[in-house]
């Protein structure tokens, strides 16, 4: 299946392309909302600034994904594998990334308000001046994750808490 066919059933009016393989496609800007992609492949697909808001990525391979500046408003990304995935300023608000793995994503500027990322893997993340405004962060492993200028994400030995924090200021 190509890009260009989800376009275009897509504008048809078709949303369920669960299991799909679409690695290395391009949906650079496309509007997507609703769109089921649960366990898709989708590894190194071009989704920068895409309209996805309410999205089943659910159990998706978006490894090494592009996902720079994407709207993923309330979008489910539960147990999606995003390693490596580009998601600058990517707007994750109200998403659910529960038992997702980000390790090594590039998330700078990201906005994760209201976000479920319980369980999550963060490890070697690059979260600078990421907002988690509100997340729930229970249980996520943020070993070694890069956190200059986040908002929200306060880490403890046992479990990552959140309160409104700035850590611009010295």
């Amino acid at each position: 299946m190509t890009a260009q066919e989800i376009l275009k059933r897509y504008a048809a009016g078709e949303r369920d392309f669960a299991n799909a393989d679409l690695r290395g496609a391009s949906f650079v800007e496309a509007k997507l909302r609703g769109i089921i992609l649960r366990g898709a492949n989708l590894e190194k697909t071009n989704f920068s600034w895409a309209n996805l808001e309410g999205a089943n990525f659910e159990g998706a391979n978006l490894k090494g994904a592009n996902l720079h500046s994407a709207h993923l408003h309330q979008a489910n990304l539960q147990n999606a594998d995003l390693s490596d995935a580009k998601m600058k300023t990517c707007g994750l608000r109200e998403a659910n990334l529960e038992n997702a793995n980000l390790r090594g994503a590039v998330l700078v500027g990201a906005k994760l308000q209201n976000a479920n990322l319980q369980n999550a893997n963060l490890s070697k993340t690059h979260l600078d001046g990421a907002d988690f405004t509100d997340a729930n962060t229970e249980g996520a492993d943020v070993t070694f994750t890069e956190t200059t200028n986040t908002v929200g994400l306060v880490m403890s030995q046992d479990k990552i808490s959140l309160k409104r924090i700035d850590r611009s200021s010295p």
